[in-house]
Formats: structure tokens, C-alpha cells, sequence
């Protein structure tokens, strides 16, 4: 029957046990490969994203009669010296350094450096480059403060810490380090080679000129140029009780702004104004008011005096604000008061001078008040109720309201101009000139460049929407906020 059963079937190529060894073979052969498979997938080459320690040294540029490129190992062979670094970055944040190296001026009289250098730049082996100059690195004093951090946590780099008990550090190329502690136990070679250097004074924020995996150093005789000067809103002029003062320059970043209002010159230890970097802007925008915040309120005739210091250029020219507050005794262009920073007047903030914004205030000319919400369409102008073709919004990402362009000429009364080929708005306005670019934060007043934080938007249907505060108090208007309410009240 057996027999009977198999007839027509293809009788196998090998004897039984042969076939089964066969299909044993294979399985295992295939078990093996996939797990080779496996295993490569773990361990195929992958973009690099954490650089080794750098492992030699070059020295060049114009600015050296002798460029040299040292290893390592004579590196090490050199005399260490190992300095703890105060610190602070342009988010901005507090922490210590502690480094043990070659100091730079030793490198850089190996090399030659000449009596015409001027510039240093460093590069590092991922391409990142800080330059500095040789009177600020080298000429310099710096330091370590070790109660920098007084006053606040880590967190609070805006808070300014005690500058006693200053310590002089000099500047170092770091062999081993650490980051974020005070504890040389914990020193290794990670970061090798390792730009570290003090700060000047108590709040200078030195976190970006610290350059990992370091492999390059150029000396250059190049003149630095200079940082430009500040710029305030509302410039010099006569304005009314409780005017806040917002200060800018190109960058708004690693080039920070000092300030006075004594009629004392600033210098790199008076008050700074631009603690968030603009590069943190959008990150920050929860906070961004209330730390970089205006100078104010302005109640006496004020002079506010401010420069800009930074790293790589020269101090800017100092320039000077005069403001004569309407209705106030004239002086005899001597007398100063003195303006105590406050919490800023800004989109996220509670309005300020509540009550002179309710009506005329004796002694002073007679306003216009305007009222207006986030998103209602219709504005109040000295009680009059006035349709806007869009609402006003609020751009969460830096806490700014903006409106439609519109109602600048119709409520302000400024004449408006739009350039569509160009895509910018020109706001005129008894002498004052604001041009603005959609989409750029780079704006210019009456032809002198100014940043802001807030850029000029185009919403559908086709809407231009503009930064409020920014252009009415430009235009020497006064911008109260409500942020509960979403309530905004203009003076003018």
C-alpha cells in the first residue's frame, strides 16, 4: 500500500539523512547571518557628533616671525599652570571652569608675536571660530569672582553677584578641564584643547570665547574695528511722565550694551541692558521682557549715557540720551536724576502709569488715548469707536502684539508707505522716519540701523501686520498692557 501510495512522486536527490543534514546546514547558515546583520547595524559608522581631543597646535598668521605646530606631548612637556575660571554665557547661565595648561603668552612668544599684532583668532577642529583682540585678552586684566554666583542660583546669570574678593587668572590653553565645577578632581581631557580665560568684570558673560577641541590660533595685524553705537526709543527728546526707554545695536548679541543714568561715562562694570542674547530670543520669550527691560519709568529730566563692549572689536563711541519731561521745571542743563531700571513695560508685563492714561493730566498738554484688545476688531480713539480691517495679535514666541499697518495712520495719524517689490513699510511722522523689511528684524530710523525683536508679518488674506510698542513709542507714543485682559492702552 505504501508502495502504491508513493507511485508519481519524484524520488529525492539524496538518501534521507542527507537531505535533513542539508536543511540543518542551511538553517544554521541563515541563524548565523541574520545575526551578523544584527550585529553591523550596531556598529556601522555613524556621522560624528562628539569631537576627539585635539592632539597638536598651530600657530600662524601675519602677526608671528616663527609659525610653529606643537604636538601634544609638547604641549605637556611645557610648564602647566591651573587657574578655576567665574563664568557666565549669553543664555545667560553661571558656572564655574577649572583647567590646567600651557598659558598663552608662552605660546605666542614661542611663535613670535609681534609688537603690530593686534588680532587673535581661534579656530577649533569642528570649524568654530572666536576672535579677539590682543588688548583685551592679553592686556587686560582678568578675573575670577568667587562670589559671582551671590544674589541667585546658576539660572540667574542675570543677576548681578558680589565683585569682591577678585582673584586675577590669566588665559590658558587647557590640556585637561572640567565644565560646570569648581573641583580640579574632576579635570579630564574631553574638551582638550581648551581656550580658558577670567572675565573683566563680575557680569561679563565669557562662555562663547571658550573654544573646544582648539587646533589653530592666527595672529593678525589687522586693525579691530569698532562696535556700533547704541541706539535708544525714543531717542533724545522731550516725553512725557513714566516714559520707559528700550536700547538697541546691530547684534543685540555677544555685543552687550552698558548704560548710565548719573551722567557718569559706562564702562564694562555699569548696569547692562541686553542680558539675553538675541541668538536665545525665541527660547527665552517667557522672560525675554523682563530681563532685557527698558530703562524706566522716566519721571525727571533724565540723561541716559550708554556704549557698546563686546569681543573681537573695539569699544563703541559713547552716546548720549537727553530727555526733558513735558510739564516739568526746566533745568539749567546741568542737573540729572537718576532712573532705577524696573520691571519692563512690555507685552507680558502689567501697564504702567494706569492712572495718567485715564485722562489729561494737569499741567501737561492734552493726549489722544487709544484702546485697543488682542483680537477685537474694533479700537476706542478719545472714545470714539473705530473698525479695524484685522484684529491685533499676540506672537507668543517673543511676547510682542501686533497690528495691522493700517491703524498706525489711522490712529497715530502717521502716513504710511508700502513698497511691494521691496517688501518694506516706511512709517512717517513729524520728522521721524521707521522703515521696516517683512520679515527682517532690522529696521532703520531716520536711516540709522536698529534691531528689534519682533518682525513685521504678513497674515492672510494679505494683511501687514507691524510691532506695536516698537513703532508707537518711536513715534513718542506711551504703551500700557494688560496681559490678563489682553487690553492695550496708547498715549500720545
Amino acid at each position: 500500500m505504501q508502495a502504491d501510495k508513493r507511485k508519481g512522486e519524484t524520488p529525492p536527490a539524496y538518501p534521507p539523512e542527507s537531505s535533513q543534514l542539508k536543511r540543518w546546514i542551511y538553517r544554521s547558515m541563515m541563524i548565523v547571518l541574520g545575526m551578523l546583520m544584527l550585529v553591523s547595524m550596531f556598529y556601522m559608522p555613524l556621522p560624528a557628533v562628539v569631537h576627539a581631543a585635539t592632539d597638536s597646535l598651530e600657530i600662524t598668521g601675519d602677526g608671528v616671525t616663527d609659525p610653529l605646530t606643537l604636538t601634544l606631548t609638547q604641549l605637556e612637556e611645557m610648564e602647566q599652570y591651573q587657574y578655576t575660571y567665574s563664568c557666565i554665557n549669553t543664555w545667560p547661565t553661571k558656572k564655574w571652569y577649572v583647567g590646567k595648561g600651557v598659558k598663552l603668552s608662552d605660546l605666542l612668544a614661542r611663535a613670535g608675536m609681534t609688537d603690530e599684532a593686534r588680532l587673535l583668532k581661534f579656530t577649533a577642529v569642528d570649524g568654530y571660530t572666536v576672535t579677539l583682540t590682543v588688548k583685551e585678552l592679553l592686556k587686560d586684566k582678568r578675573y575670577r569672582f568667587p562670589n559671582f554666583k551671590s544674589g541667585g542660583g546658576d539660572g540667574d546669570g542675570h543677576t548681578p553677584g558680589d565683585p569682591s574678593g577678585q582673584v586675577e587668572v590669566v588665559t590658558i590653553i587647557g590640556l585637561v578641564s572640567v565644565e560646570g565645577s569648581d573641583n580640579p578632581q574632576y579635570m579630564n581631557d574631553l574638551n582638550t584643547l581648551l581656550l580658558m580665560l577670567g572675565q573683566r568684570a563680575v557680569t561679563e558673560q565669557t562662555g562663547n570665547l571658550f573654544v573646544k577641541y582648539l587646533n589653530k590660533i592666527e595672529v593678525l595685524t589687522d586693525e579691530p574695528e569698532k562696535w556700533d553705537a547704541p541706539q535708544a526709543n525714543p531717542d533724545s527728546s522731550t516725553v512725557p511722565a513714566g516714559t520707559m526707554v528700550t536700547l538697541s545695536n546691530l547684534h543685540n548679541d555677544d555685543d552687550k550694551i552698558y548704560y548710565t543714568t548719573d551722567g557718569s561715562e559706562p564702562t564694562r562694570n555699569s548696569p547692562m541692558y541686553n542680558w539675553i542674547a538675541k541668538r536665545w530670543w525665541s527660547s527665552r520669550a517667557d522672560v525675554l521682557g523682563t530681563i532685557n527691560h527698558p530703562i524706566g519709568p522716566i519721571e525727571k529730566d533724565t540723561i541716559i549715557k550708554a556704549v557698546t563692549i563686546g569681543p573681537g572689536k573695539a569699544d563703541s563711541d559713547v552716546v548720549t540720551f537727553k530727555y526733558q519731561v513735558s510739564g516739568a521745571e526746566p533745568d539749567n542743563g546741568t542737573s540729572t536724576s537718576t532712573v532705577t531700571p524696573g520691571p519692563e513695560e512690555s507685552e507680558t508685563t502689567e501697564e504702567h502709569g494706569t492712572d495718567e492714561m485715564k485722562g489729561e493730566v494737569p499741567g501737561k498738554p492734552s493726549q489722544k488715548i487709544i484702546k485697543l484688545a488682542i483680537d477685537r476688531m474694533e479700537a476706542d480713539i478719545d472714545g470714539n469707536t473705530c473698525a479695524l480691517e484685522a484684529a491685533p495679535y499676540l506672537n507668543t514666541e517673543v511676547g510682542r502684539v501686533l497690528v495691522p499697518v493700517r491703524f498706525v495712520s489711522e490712529a497715530l495719524g502717521a502716513g504710511v508707505n508700502w513698497n511691494p517689490e521691496k517688501g518694506q513699510i516706511t512709517v512717517t511722522d513729524e520728522g521721524k522716519e521707521i522703515l521696516l523689511t517683512l520679515g527682517s528684524g532690522n529696521v532703520q530710523i531716520n536711516g540709522i540701523p536698529q534691531a528689534v525683536d519682533c518682525v513685521p508679518v504678513t497674515l492672510p488674506p494679505g494683511r501687514t501686520f507691524i510691532p506695536l510698542r516698537f513703532v508707537s513709542e518711536t513715534l513718542g507714543a506711551k504703551v500700557g498692557y494688560k496681559a490678563e485682559t489682553g487690553e492695550i492702552t496708547i498715549t500720545r
